[in-house]
């Protein structure tokens, strides 16, 4: 919720895009629903849930588009931290992990959005000149799993949400399968009852 926070303050651009996707997967859930309930009538219920649904929805996206613009920049922040790491080591200089702790942290005072991403890193074992790589190899992969695991989420609520509203749907309203099922069978009961007619 905090890298919510700070994707609010420094990346505004980030909110807008993430609302907009929830507009768009809302839309096709509603689509959809609509396809598969002929004239599905929605119940308070099932606007309350859709409000919900978006607002969850709305904050995953929102994690997601920060998250990638994060990727996108990925290689300005390798560039900061070799001017870190240059301005204090040597190139052949071994960071040990207390040293690369330290990096970490003067890079997160500079970009606090990161703090939920990279500071659970632990880099030991490299140069001087193949820390910042490591560290942006660490971050790109951390972020691709931070963006699968919020697409799941988004998927989990999706499901759960349109459970939820199909039980919410007037008890009236039939799937248009079966509707179209029962349509083909009245159909075939009224052609047996004209061919039983007597013909005069």
């Amino acid at each position: 919720m905090w890298a919510l926070y700070d994707i609010l303050r420094y990346s505004f651009s980030s909110v807008i895009w993430g609302i907009l996707i929830a507009v768009a997967c809302m839309a096709l859930f509603v689509f959809l629903i609509k396809g598969w309930y002929k004239d599905a009538t929605f119940s308070p219920i099932s606007y309350i849930i859709g409000a919900v649904l978006f607002l969850f929805l709305s904050i995953q996206c929102i994690l997601i588009v920060g998250s990638l613009k994060i990727i996108d920049t990925t290689d300005y922040y390798e560039t900061e931290i070799s001017r870190i790491v240059d301005s204090a080591y040597d190139a052949a200089d071994e960071v040990t992990m207390g040293q690369a702790d330290d990096i970490i942290q003067v890079i997160i005072d500079r970009f606090p959005l990161l703090q939920y991403y990279i500071g659970g890193g632990e880099f030991s074992g490299f140069t001087a000149k193949e820390l910042p790589h490591a560290m942006a190899d660490e971050l790109r992969s951390f972020m691709r799993w931070y963006i699968f695991r919020r697409i799941l989420w988004c998927l989990g609520f999706v499901i759960v949400g349109a459970v939820c509203v199909i039980r919410s749907l007037s008890k009236n309203r039939i799937p248009l399968r079966q509707s179209e099922r029962l349509q083909r069978q009245r159909v075939q009961t009224e052609r047996r009852r004209v061919s039983r007619k007597p013909r005069r």
